[in-house]
């Protein structure tokens, strides 16, 4: 494979038994309004208010974790390791990729049904990269078939390599019910089946432990169906989006919750809604195009949103619901296809993937601090000759996993562009 140009610009089925967890440890586009308020949004209720104004500073303060290293940017971050020849058919490309909660391994669904986790190399668990370290070509650890097109993957939140019952994480795939994956044996640990009107399984587009691990969310249609995770089979619950949050629509892509009250749910779904939810509907957003990834600041303040086919990169400000406190400019996606961003612990910085090859990389202001001047990219880093799909920030490290590739039509196929890899890089000095 050809060597990529580097180059860092500064821009300025089982039974359905029960299945028991240890218990954790206690261990965009320009806004050409000239005010930050959003537009079609839905007004929030008295009440919704109420409850987004209770976010506790305090805990705001201590969730923020400072970063143990400095991410350096302003050169091109050392490859450590790659994996491209399980990516090779011209038929399959990588579809984002993910660390485990704590550190140790790395997953990576595909276009081929297949989901694969990777191992760090123990080499790099000082903190350093070893005198005799090379770089290395490295295959996946484990590899799961899954019965159809896979449409979303999630961690166990608690996730421990020292404690076995903790290590696995879900998935959702087309015609499929919801699985529990084992990651140390791959085997199936439980499944989770969605049930329609008309008593059907149908199959979730978007999937989300919620509550410490203690429920699955999962989205469809007009609808977020619960489950009780230590008992898999049926639903709990389901929440209609005509009945019970009439403002939001469509198919909903994603699922997060808020890390400092728990209970308050976001959901994001391709007919351009963003809504809150916590005990009932609290307050709806409108985007320019279907959203594709949202993610809570590690303060629980404030909601990053990203949409396909569109540069919109929003920052809401969920004290103020409605209100749109930034935009993040020069995000290249012009594409159907979802393209992750990270944000580091200490929420100061966003990592983005985009369709030319580049990560992007914005340094993130105070709230009470908004200068416009501050939301173009801080750094383009060319890792790539074929689009980033995939980014993923080490917790406790400065590595940044990397995935790459993309569907590729016939008159493509053979372009010296293409690049369906994961790889791992080193960003500090």
């Amino acid at each position: 494979m050809e060597q990529t140009n580097n180059e860092a610009v500064n821009v300025t089925e089982p039974s359905n038994e029960a299945v028991n967890f240890t218990e954790p440890s206690n261990e965009a586009v320009n806004i050409t309004e000239s005010s930050n308020e959003a537009v079609n949004v839905i007004e929030p209720s008295n009440e919704a208010v109420n409850i987004l104004k209770n976010l506790n500073l305090e805990d705001a303060d201590t969730a923020e974790s400072p970063c143990i290293y400095n991410y350096i940017w302003s050169k091109v971050p050392k490859m450590l390791c790659v994996a491209t020849k399980e990516y090779e058919s011209t038929e399959n490309f990588t579809k984002g990729c993910q660390w485990s909660p704590d550190g140790t391994c790395l997953l990576v669904p595909s276009e081929d049904f297949r989901i694969r986790l990777y191992e760090l190399p123990r080499e790099l668990y000082s903190g350093q990269i070893p005198s005799d370290f090379v770089q290395t070509n490295f295959t996946s650890a484990l590899t799961i078939k899954e019965g159809g097109l896979i449409y979303d993957t999630c961690w166990y939140p608690f996730m421990n390599s020292w404690e076995p019952t903790t290590c696995c994480f879900l998935s959702t795939s087309r015609e499929s019910p919801i699985h529990l994956w084992d990651a140390f044996t791959g085997e199936l640990r439980a499944t989770y089946r969605a049930y329609n009107q008309v008593d059907e399984v149908e199959a979730s587009i978007s999937v989300q432990f919620v509550d410490s691990g203690k429920q699955i969310w999962c989205g469809f249609k007009n609808i977020v169906r619960t489950f009780d995770t230590d008992h898999p089979g049926r639903q709990i619950s389901d929440i209609y989006f005509k009945h019970e949050f009439p403002n939001m629509i469509g198919l909903v892509s994603c699922i997060r919750e808020n890390p400092i009250m728990p209970g308050l749910v976001a959901f994001g779904t391709y007919s351009k809604c963003i809504g809150l939810y916590k005990d009932g509907p609290l307050c709806t957003f409108k985007t320019e195009s279907g959203v594709t990834q949202i993610e809570f600041s590690s303060c629980g303040m404030k909601l990053y949103s990203v949409v396909r086919k569109n540069s919109e990169f929003l920052c809401w400000d969920l004290r103020n619901p409605g209100n749109i406190l930034y935009s993040l400019e020069g995000r290249q996606s012009d594409t159907n296809q979802r393209i992750q961003f990270a944000i580091t612990p200490d929420s100061k910085q966003i990592i983005s993937g985009s369709v030319d090859g580049n990560i992007i990389v914005w340094e993130l202001p105070e709230i009470t601090n908004y200068d416009e001047e501050n939301l173009n990219p801080k750094y383009k880093i060319r890792l790539s000759k074929d689009c980033i799909n995939g980014v993923s920030l080490h917790k406790n490290l400065p590595i940044i996993a990397t995935s790459s590739g993309q569907r590729q039509y016939e008159k493509q196929i053979e372009s010296k562009n293409r690049d369906n890899s994961v790889r791992l890089w080193w960003t500090s000095s």
